[in-house]
């Protein structure tokens, strides 16, 4: 938060610029020195014709004297700019357990609760922002920041699959809130605010208060979903269709389970619990409600830094004027400058036009990809996509279209590698990979692309599916081999082995020195190898540590579910 200062001052930022107009005066006597000596040399050659010399150098000085201002950076209307914002520490705990997918509201719990987050971050404007999001277990995908842009980012990334395992465990978000985000500086000014649907499957609440008291943490508890009524869980499958969630052939019910929730706000003085069940609800205005009468940590007044108007643009233009007046002086060189300048004005829209003809040709090649894609022809419409996003192409596209053109190379690439799936396994894992990196990329130029986030995952289970393929593949080959060892090891007698052992120990024994010559020989051919060029920028590298990351994520909940009796 920034207070304006009482006092008007004028200050130039950086004074030691100033020295620059010092120099006008070794200037001004060399431009008269030179002034002379011209006239002397016009005067021998027999011209009598007065020029507009003394106009142009003092055109020059004025227009060296103003440039010295303008770099001195001249500032006005100074006011006081607090290093600290002021505003409230506000965590979220976000509840991502499979019972959040059902879509008693709509489209399901867990997008109205990250609708909901997004109601209250724009609101915010003084807050410092966290995202927690917890079902077995509790995760931080964001720590206190007044980023709110990359907050809304993360919250586009929560899923079931970014906790280690399913269930609902409270006291887990909580304990990573205080433990890890919450600062001690900051009690009394530090919030919790959950979104949840209840069904807690074994938190100690004692703990989960006392944690709370200590921390003088206040709780904002917003409960999702039909209390009365049980609704399916759907499940999203690879093909992008849905699943209802089922147990023993049995479908399984949801309903908001809300009592512990309610008990905890009851029971702990600095909570409160807001039933939103299945009505709409903005959690921007019911924080704000929330928050009203709570305190706030304010910064001193007389911290911060002094922040000056910039002023250097009324002194830098003029100087400019005045220099290209000295420059152009007289009605000969005023026209001439004036053809420069019509003919320089005149290139911009020719350039216009031909971005626009670019641009018409590079949407006419992406139809053509689009319906080679719909043709299954992958290597065709590849082709085309990788021009579309060349380096040389990608500044007239905008955020959107190279978002799809990404998307559709990801389609192409996973087209490609499922054609080689049977035939060479590693290649279509190579493909595969390249797939989800487009995605990825696809993903960060449009951060709100859903269907990117979901060929993500998709591509991802695809890859472990190719590694396991890979590895049985390596296993089988293995085994083969063992046994076909094995069988010619039955034919061979017990002399056999004894000549062949004599016969190697005989050549290892002669062959010492000179396999130890070839060595140092191998190892300095070696060290004269030059090392081959990264394929990859570092961009696209921590692209690919992402959708591994995300990839790990999806295993690790997979090994664990299995110890969790209620997985939703």
């Amino acid at each position: 938060m920034a207070s304006r200062c009482t006092v008007s001052m004028f200050t130039f930022q950086w004074p030691s610029a100033l020295l620059l107009i010092c120099l006008l005066i070794p200037i001004s006597w060399l431009q008269h020195r030179a002034r002379r000596e011209r006239i002397i040399i016009l005067r021998s050659m027999g011209a009598e014709r007065k020029t507009h010399r003394p106009i142009q150098d003092g055109l020059r000085l004025i227009a060296w004297a103003l440039i010295a201002l303008a770099v001195a950076r001249p500032g006005y209307a100074p006011y006081q700019e607090a290093n600290s914002q002021t505003g409230r520490d506000v965590v979220f705990a976000l509840d991502v357990s499979q019972s959040m997918l059902a879509r008693d509201v709509s489209p399901n719990r867990l997008e109205v609760a990250k609708q909901g987050i997004r109601d209250a971050l724009d609101q915010f404007s003084n807050e410092r922002v966290a995202l927690i999001v917890y079902a077995g277990t509790a995760s931080i995908l964001c720590p206190l920041t007044y980023d709110y842009d990359f907050v809304r980012y993360m919250l586009e990334q929560a899923n079931p699959r970014t906790v280690d395992f399913g269930g609902t465990t409270l006291q887990s978000a909580i304990e990573k809130a205080v433990d890890q985000i919450f600062d001690p500086e900051r009690d009394g000014v530090q919030d919790l605010v959950i979104l949840s649907d209840g069904g807690d499957h074994g938190s100690r609440m004692e703990r989960v208060e006392t944690l709370l008291a200590e921390s003088n943490t206040g709780l904002l508890i917003v409960g999702l979903g039909d209390p009365s009524n049980g609704s399916p869980i759907l499940l999203p499958q690879e093909d992008g269709s849905l699943q209802t969630l089922e147990i023993d052939q049995e479908t399984v019910l949801t309903k908001l389970e809300d009592a512990l929730l309610r008990n905890l706000s009851a029971t702990y003085p600095n909570a409160e619990y807001i039933a939103a069940e299945t009505k709409p609800f903005h959690l921007g205005q019911v924080y704000n409600e929330y928050a009203t009468e709570k305190s706030t940590l304010a910064s001193k007044a007389n911290s911060g830094k002094l922040i000056y108007q910039e002023a250097a643009i009324f002194f830098l233009i003029p100087g400019l004027i005045c220099l290209l007046l000295a420059e152009r002086w007289g009605l000969r060189r005023l026209g001439s400058s004036a053809i420069v300048l019509s003919l320089f004005f005149c290139g911009f829209p020719q350039s216009s036009v031909r971005a626009e003809t670019a641009l018409k040709a590079l949407e006419t090649d992406f139809e053509k990809a689009t319906e080679f894609i719909q043709s299954e022809a992958y290597d065709e419409a590849l082709e085309i996509l990788n021009t579309t996003v060349g380096q040389n192409t990608s500044d007239l596209l905008s955020a959107e279209q190279m978002a799809a053109s990404q998307l559709n190379r990801g389609l192409c690439l996973i087209g490609l590698s499922e054609r080689q799936a049977e035939q060479s396994p590693i290649a279509a894992l190579e493909l595969a990979q390249k797939a989800r990196l487009a995605f990825l990329q696809s993903k960060a130029y449009k951060q709100d692309f859903e269907r990117a986030g979901l060929r993500i995952e998709l591509s991802s289970t695809w890859i472990q599916e190719l590694k396991g393929l890979i590895e049985e593949e390596g296993n089988q080959a293995s085994d083969d081999s063992r046994q076909q060892s094995s069988e010619d090891g039955e034919n061979e007698s017990f002399e056999d082995y004894e000549d062949m052992y004599e016969e190697d120990y005989s050549e290892m024994s002669e062959s010492m020195p000179d396999s130890s010559y070839n060595e140092g020989d191998l190892a300095a051919g070696s060290s004269m190898q030059p090392l081959p060029a990264p394929n990859y920028t570092i961009e696209d590298i921590l692209l690919e540590e992402k959708g591994n990351l995300q990839f790990r994520q999806q295993k690790r909940a997979n090994a664990n579910a299995a110890k969790v009796e209620k997985d939703y």
